[in-house]
């Protein structure tokens, strides 16, 4: 989420961003509106709260006491109705794209910046992801859907040794980078997975709330990892701090769609490995340059080509950099 004092001082770059992602910079206009009148009435607020304790301490009912009560209780509705819809249009508001990412509306303004290997020609025909997995007998969204719902799923035998696997094998080449591997929480408060663009509503809702708690399953580890440091000052020396995350991840998928909606592609849980690492903010570009270098040491040898993203909106929530990487055979996204 963006910082209201970075939207105020640059509106204009703010709007763009906003425009480019396929969102209505409007959303710019009103927040920035609804920031003046929610700031004018904290003052008032404040000032009418001092003033009534004031008058409470000369321990005599008066005339103007009756008439601060009055006024507070009027005024303290109207601010955090304000504030509701306030936070509300600020959370809708996206991560600013980065310069070098095209704009488009949609994949066919991709850009292919790079290619290696070559694809596999088969002489047969290929089986999806699906197929193979219930041939195999690792893959169940029958009884997932049985048990739980759509979009759930149960992996057996080969397939859940195959996924400790990877993910310990992940871990293993980053622990070797200097990432110090984290399993973190499955739930967070609101306002760690509303501060990392996981909405509870909406056309785009991903976020999974507990009734009666401030809590939400998380989406991903990044929320969990982002919220570890709220509220500290970390040392200039001390940065970068470089984690590998673990959790099991929880998704709506409101808004899914097309041929992105099938299998494995948009499932409510899986588990990942996430890199997410604190730095200073002029070194953002250069250290998601290495998060980049980091996958490859990863990479499984498959042919595969990278793309620079356009900005497809339906994809906005998920990364603030929409750099991705699409093998020429399916696989788990």
């Amino acid at each position: 989420m963006l910082d209201i004092q970075f939207i105020r001082e640059n509106k204009d770059l703010v709007k763009k961003g906003v425009s480019d992602k396929q969102f209505d910079p409007v959303l710019v206009d009103k927040v920035l509106e609804l920031d003046e009148k929610r700031r004018n009435l904290i003052v008032k607020v404040e000032q009418l709260r001092k003033r009534k304790n004031e008058v409470a301490e000369e321990g005599k009912a008066s005339e103007e006491g009756r008439k601060i009560k009055e006024e507070l209780k009027n005024k303290e509705p109207e601010l955090k109705e304000i504030e509701e819809k306030y936070n509300k249009i600020l959370w809708e508001i996206p991560n600013l794209p980065s310069t070098k990412t095209p704009i488009g509306k949609n994949d066919t303004d991709n850009v292919e910046v790079k290619k290696w290997g070559e694809p596999i020609k088969f002489d047969f025909t290929l089986k999806d992801h699906l197929e193979l997995g219930k041939s195999l007998g690792i893959l169940d969204f029958e009884t997932g859907a049985k048990v739980t719902g759509s979009q759930f799923y149960f992996v057996y035998g080969d397939g859940a040794l195959l996924e400790l696997a990877l993910v310990q094998y992940a871990f293993d080449k980053l622990s070797k980078e200097g990432f110090l591997p984290v399993i973190t929480p499955d739930l967070a408060k609101s306002r760690y997975y509303l501060g990392t663009g996981y909405m509870p509503k909406g056309d785009e809702a991903q976020t999974y709330t507990i009734e009666g708690e401030d809590l939400g399953l998380i989406a991903t580890a990044e929320v969990t990892l982002a919220g570890s440091h709220a509220d500290e000052v970390i040392p200039e020396d001390k940065l970068p701090l470089k984690y590998i995350g673990y959790s099991h991840c929880f998704r709506k998928e409101a808004g899914a769609y097309g041929k992105y909606s099938k299998g494995l592609y948009r499932v409510h849980q899986f588990t990942k490995a996430e890199m997410f690492i604190y730095c200073k903010p002029e070194d953002s570009d250069k250290f998601h340059e290495y998060l980049l270098k980091n996958k490859k040491l990863l990479r499984i040898i498959i042919p595969n080509e990278k793309s620079e993203s356009s900005l497809l909106k339906p994809f906005q929530k998920y990364k603030t950099f929409i750099v991705f990487e699409k093998n020429k055979l399916e696989r788990k996204p």
